[in-house]
């Protein structure tokens, strides 16, 4: 008995127990969910993979930059090609194929009034599949991009991607799959996705209906899936250690996250697929950080691309159930060990039946609570039952006790909630007034400051009087949280049914909630005076119920006057305890597990991905308010669903969270937002005018320099470090900069790039012929055509200031455009084309029409320009080239501050035309 009574004490809902539990809870999925988030290292059954092998190739592909306009590129071009001829060679159904013949137009992918041609430069491999029945369809396509930028080495952007597609051909040539493996590495992604828009003229491209695309959008971690586009092809993302989340694909669909991948080339050809991608350390990414040394995890990062690459490739060439159009999916992992799939429809269907079989069953359960709740206090008091239904009864419990009696704790939820979300508010507010990129390099520290802002909200509005009233006072609470998730739940399925999936959460959540509420209606009807209990429990508790201590409206009795006959020592017979405090003990841990750990668990996971993927987006131009909102929501999610529990938490919970809150919103508010580990992100553009191209004598006229980043820390901490700047008039302005959002400083700058080879003749680069040569005549009143060529590059542009062209041929060039890409909707035309050449020194010969009145001449004004990128001279092995040099890309990575890096460099040369 007194064991029993010992647990009683232990598991009764008390203060201390709920404060333990609850802590345990938390403190034990926090753990759980961060410790899963690591990169697993790599097992010694690599299931015919090869670590070591295809690490050693990430080292010879990262060893330097080499985006598309550099003679590194082409090396490392050679580097693979080379590589996978030997591991495959005479290995009959393996074909090799060095695309240099492919060559496409089309309307560019981050704006349709551009118009883009490009000459292919991928690395083509196609692997036979055994069952004739897929031999030209129904394949799968592999597809990684070996370029990179000028600023990064491109570990993780995207030599990972390849390395591991290297693996993938070395395994399916030594184990032949059912269906037709196709693998594009591609050339001229960083440039506008362009090896992955070619590759569609290639007739290999008609052999898949299904994809899956590797990227890097960060440094290492753990690779992320960040879109699918059915729920077939997310059947193939059965993998060792799962990581994805449909709120990714939420966001890039709405537009949150800018930035694109060769999965939107493929996905508009028609094709099923999978993208996944590294997300986490965007402060490194196009950056000298992305580089082996930088990387989180590093083989281990490599290796979790590999096997998740092997398992849903082997998936997409062996499975059936991979292929087909499907719902769109919705999907999220567990602890990197379940990933969860179902189709977006299944949601909506369960939303609608919460929302409509929750109330009811709720309503219910409620009313017979309610019936039995009331005849138990008539019997307690020696009357007979109420008379009337069960719906009477209900409706007079619920305004003579839930109102009339306990008004406030049906009050004070709504209130606490309103209380938070403005105290939440506020605290965003300060932060981007105060400090509002230190969630760049501390995002720590802001979800600290709003998660405990968050409960010291709630608990001070809900916890004050709840001594003093009605004792159901947490299985209200978790009626009230119901109503708000079913509230939730209605916007969630409006959303649901305009295709967004990141809601599920809400659907879990609502219905774990019912479940708790369901718990707490037995439990009262189970400890109800009225309810046919057990003869002894029933004669004990009505012993109870007839004490003195407690007339009929509970109060103590008032003790009689001591007199010469009343014992020295009184004595004393224990009142029953209230429900709330040790009645069916073990109902509220229930509750607690299914109202608040299984929320918990969901957002936590959410939390970790949406910090992991925004933190840090910040420096490319993302809306720091969207950023701090995200999480401000994060944290007050995961507050919100230990409201119910939160009047039996121990008080010093709360005092601990007010001493966390200050001194991290202090420290949020005063740290410096950016250090060398987590560096701030500039761009640099250097454009040289060299006057009409019509101009017999034509001279540079001007170069101008420009660094764009964050408003205040370039204009103000940034330029004022580089020497060619100083006394210089600096123009900066919002919107000139590369990415919306950014600030772009420009200057007049003496320091001029060299585009040639390095000699000693420099007065040979001088002319404005060393760098571009270009030409532009009339055929007719509606026509023209343009020669435009640079040196030692193989990038050139036309831009159209005055009118826009509807049509464009590019001499030797197959003609017409992709038809799923073939120009701007509204037909208004292109206001520039983009040239990419497989060559070097390549001259372009580009005929354009524009619509005009009759024969009548109109002018047609514009640009022709050409673009360089590679800045150094270099060799490997016997190999050597050599490049042109940019003094002025050399001074701002000599002088840039620690905390500053840079992720984008490009030099320009243009003249003007008037025809």
């Amino acid at each position: 008995m007194q064991i029993l009574e010992g647990v009683a004490k232990v598991l009764a809902f008390r203060t201390l127990p709920t404060t333990v539990l609850t802590a345990l809870v938390y403190v034990a999925l926090f753990a759980a969910v961060l410790f899963t988030d690591r990169v697993p290292g790599a097992p010694k059954n690599q299931r015919g993979l090869d670590l070591t092998q295809a690490y050693a190739d990430l080292h010879q592909i990262t060893a330097r930059p080499h985006p598309f306009i550099s003679h590194a590129n082409d090396m490392v071009h050679s580097y693979i090609l080379e590589r996978l001829r030997n591991a495959t060679a005479g290995i009959d159904h393996v074909e090799i194929y060095d695309d240099l013949v492919s060559n496409a137009s089309w309307a560019s992918w981050s704006s349709s009034a551009f118009a883009v041609y490009n000459e292919a430069t991928n690395i083509l491999v196609k692997i036979q599949g055994s069952d004739p029945e897929y031999s030209s369809t129904g394949g799968a396509l592999f597809s990684a991009h070996y370029d990179s930028v000028a600023t990064a080495s491109g570990t993780t952007d995207d030599g990972m991607g390849v390395a591991t597609l290297m693996q993938l051909i070395e395994y399916l040539a030594k184990n032949r799959p059912k269906r037709t493996a196709v693998f594009n590495i591609n050339n001229g992604e960083e440039d506008g996705l362009n090896g992955a828009f070619t590759f569609l003229k290639h007739p290999w491209s008609n052999l898949t209906d299904t994809f899956l695309n590797l990227e890097g959008a960060a440094a290492g971690g753990r690779p992320l899936l960040f879109r699918g586009t059915s729920t077939h092809a997310l059947r193939a993302f059965h993998v060792p250690h799962p990581h994805g989340n449909v709120l990714s694909a939420d966001a890039f669909s709405r537009g949150v996250v800018r930035s694109g991948t060769d999965y939107t080339v493929y996905t508009g050809a028609g094709m099923d697929g999978l993208d996944l991608a590294f997300y986490k350390g965007r402060s490194k990414y196009h950056t000298k950080y992305d580089a082996i040394p930088y990387t989180d995890g590093q083989e281990r990062a490599l290796w979790a691309m590999m096997e998740s690459a092997q398992s849903s490739g082997l998936a997409l060439l062996n499975n059936d159930k991979t292929h087909g159009t499907g719902d769109p999916p919705v999907y999220f992992d567990l602890f990197g060990a379940w990933m969860v799939l179902l189709p977006l429809h299944y949601l909506f269907v369960s939303n609608v039946l919460l929302l409509i079989v929750g109330p009811l069953i709720l309503m219910v359960l409620l009313a017979v609570e309610a019936a039995i709740f009331r005849g138990g206090r008539e019997i307690q008091n020696g009357h007979s039952p109420e008379s009337g239904n069960l719906l009477q009864r209900f409706w007079n419990w619920l305004i003579g006790f839930g109102w009339l009696q306990g008004g406030w704790i049906w009050a004070k939820f709504w209130a606490s909630v309103v209380v938070t979300i403005g105290l939440q508010a506020l605290l965003v507010f300060g932060y981007l007034k105060v400090n509002p990129y230190i969630m760049y390099s501390r995002p720590s520290l802001v979800l600290v400051s709003s998660f405990t802002l968050a409960y010291l909200s709630l608990v001070f509005v809900v916890t004050p009087s709840s001594n003093h009233l009605p004792e159901k006072q947490k299985h209200t609470m978790l009626v009230q949280t119901y109503v708000f998730t079913w509230i939730l739940l209605v916007v969630a399925t409006v959303a649901a049914n305009s295709g967004i999936g990141g809601v599920y959460f809400v659907t879990a959540w609502n219905f774990a909630v019912l479940l708790a509420c369901v718990v707490g209606c037995i439990e009262n009807m189970v400890g109800a005076q009225g309810f046919r209990d057990p003869p002894r429990r029933f004669f004990r508790r009505m012993r109870y119920d007839a004490l003195p201590q407690r007339d009929e409206e509970h109060r103590p009795a008032v003790a009689e006057p001591a007199t010469e006959a009343t014992p020295l020592i009184q004595s004393f017979t224990s009142t029953a305890p209230t429900q709330d405090e040790s009645g069916a003990i073990g109902w509220w841990i229930v509750q607690l597990i299914l109202a608040v750990a299984v929320p918990i668990t969901l957002v936590a996971h959410i939390g970790v991905v949406l910090i992991g993927a925004l933190a840090q987006t910040l420096s490319d131009g993302s809306s720091a308010a969207t950023v701090y909102q995200a999480v401000s929501l994060v944290a007050f999610m995961l507050v919100l669903p230990v409201v119910p529990f939160t009047f039996k938490i121990h008080s010093w919970v709360a005092s601990t969270f007010i001493i966390i809150f200050v001194l991290t919103t202090l420290s949020g508010m005063l740290f410096f937002p950016f250090s060398q580990q987590e560096p701030m992100k500039v761009s640099f553009q250097q454009s040289v005018a060299l006057g009409n191209i019509s101009s017999p004598n034509r001279q540079i006229t001007h170069a101008t320099t420009t660094v764009s980043g964050l408003d205040y820390y370039v204009p103000d901490l940034v330029l004022a470090k580089f020497p060619s700047a100083l006394g210089q008039h600096v123009n900066c302005s919002e919107g000139s900069a590369k990415a919306q959002g950014l600030t772009g400083c420009s200057w007049d700058s003496d320091l001029l790039p060299f585009p040639g080879a390095v000699d000693s003749n420099r007065s040979a680069d001088v002319g404005a012929d060393r760098w571009l040569k270009a030409s532009a005549k009339r055929l007719n009143a509606t026509s023209a055509r343009f020669l435009v060529g640079g040196a030692n590059t193989r990038g050139c542009r036309l831009y159209f200031d005055n009118t826009r062209i509807k049509h464009y041929y590019v001499h030797g060039s197959e003609p017409g455009m992709l038809p799923q890409f073939s120009g701007p909707p509204d037909g208004t035309g292109f206001a520039a084309l983009f040239l990419w050449s497989r060559t070097w020194d390549r001259t372009f010969t580009v005929d354009v029409d524009w619509e005009g009145e009759g024969d009548v001449e109109s002018t047609l004004e514009g640009r022709v320009s050409c673009v360089w990128a590679e800045y150094e001279s270099g060799s490997v092995g016997v190999d050597t080239y050599a490049t042109g040099k940019i003094p002025a890309f050399e001074e701002v990575l000599s002088f840039l501050p620690n905390w500053v890096t840079v992720s984008f460099a490009l030099v320009e040369a243009w003249g003007s035309f008037s025809i």
